[in-house]
């Protein structure tokens, strides 16, 4: 943990998750999983994911949550190109001393989990850009997504790299579909004004119950991390709040998205 303890100005209170006794985490102990309360997670069946990257443990252990589970995930940065450019370029550093074997045989199984992964039956991959305006095939909006569903209840995870903000009004528009909310939140130092909004529009319809700071990016002077991953759950479920708790990360359910790196600390007044 960080050595300096930084508390958060009393305007950030609208923050301060309220916490139910069902948290759990899911996927990975460090960047990739994802605190959730199951309670909200087993009134779904569904899962959308916008931003999946190499990294989908937070996917499997949803799928894994329940057997009629499904997903359908949404990320352009991720396909069979990407994945086999990395394994051509280990490859040419293998044969040049500058990857050893493990390196190569990593990259391949990834590849290879990967396409067990996207091929599995309950799950449905998009290499698609999310976006609000169209512009080209690599690209599909939100509402496109939302108007298809077959489901009228989901849980949806969104880690898209400062492009959050740009779907905080259709998040809305589609709240009453939404059981629970994941949101990993970019820039905030830059973009505090946007965030600040988007969190007072999302929490008219969620309840914040955790949050957690990316240790991969810096620490605001104010105590704000510059990354901030917060898990909501639709104001409909109406559950039962046992804790507000002022201090994070918690023991036992968050760790550091980058192991080798201190965690960060989120303290409230």
């Amino acid at each position: 943990m960080q050595n300096k303890k930084i508390i958060l100005p009393s305007f950030y209170d609208f923050l301060r998750p309220k916490q139910t006794k069902n948290l759990v985490r899911f996927g990975i102990k460090k960047d990739g999983g994802y605190i959730v309360d199951l309670t909200s997670i087993n009134r779904v069946n569904h899962l959308v994911s916008f931003g999946m990257a190499d990294e989908f443990s937070f996917e499997e252990d949803f799928l894994n949550n329940n057997k009629h589970n499904t997903l359908e995930i949404y990320d352009f940065s991720v396909n069979h190109k990407s994945y086999l450019r990395n394994i051509l370029k280990i490859f040419r550093r293998f044969l040049t001393f500058r990857k050893n074997l493990n390196h190569l045989v990593l990259v391949i199984k990834k590849y290879i989990n990967f396409l067990k992964f996207i091929n599995n039956k309950k799950v449905k991959f998009y290499s698609k850009k999310i976006t609000n305006i169209i512009e080209n095939k690599n690209e599909i909006s939100f509402d496109k997504i939302f108007n298809n569903l077959q489901k009228n209840k989901v849980g949806l995870k969104v880690d898209i790299e400062e492009d959050e903000y740009k779907i905080i009004n259709q998040i809305i528009k589609n709240s009453n579909k939404i059981v629970f909310l994941i949101i990993e939140f970019h820039e905030i130092e830059t973009k505090n004004e946007i965030f600040i909004d988007s969190l007072k529009k999302i929490t008219r319809f969620f309840d914040i119950v955790h949050l957690h700071g990316n240790n991969h990016e810096k620490v605001l002077k104010n105590g704000l991390p510059e990354v901030l991953e917060i898990s909501f759950v639709n104001k409909s479920n109406d559950l039962d709040y046992v804790n507000f708790p002022k201090n994070f990360p918690i023991d036992d359910l968050d760790f550091p998205n980058n192991p080798f790196k201190p965690d960060v600390n989120i303290n409230f007044s």
